[in-house]
């Protein structure tokens, strides 16, 4: 397995056990947290709000936002303080990146419903 690969499978597992430790759901032997969650989700974990609730710490786990937010600052800072040094077609992608980077950070603040 990649470090990467171990990295996703870890925070998929620590998200899991968020979930599971905030509706009181018991590990069984040998049975991963996300295990667990996958047989509690329907039975002790309404779906939506387990799933909503998983994401969200994965969300939390990998700071998605403060990649967001980092991307947006060298972008609108730095690259588009310089447009004179992109081609035009290049300084309107990046302008639609900023965009839809700026929606997303709005995303990722709301709370997980």
């Amino acid at each position: 397995m990649t470090d990467a690969s171990a990295a996703i499978k870890d925070a998929a597992e620590e998200a899991a056990n968020s979930v599971i430790s905030a509706h009181g759901i018991a590990v069984e032997d040998e049975e991963s947290c996300f295990e667990a969650l996958c047989w509690a989700l329907g039975t002790g974990v309404p779906y939506e709000k387990g799933l909503l609730q998983f994401a969200q710490a994965i969300v939390d786990g990998f700071d998605l936002k403060g990649l967001v937010d980092t991307k947006i600052e060298l972008l609108g800072d730095y690259k588009l303080d310089y447009p004179q040094d992109y081609e035009p077609e290049d300084v309107s992608c990046m302008r639609a990146e900023l965009e839809r980077l700026r929606s997303l950070q709005q995303q990722l603040t709301r709370p997980a419903g």
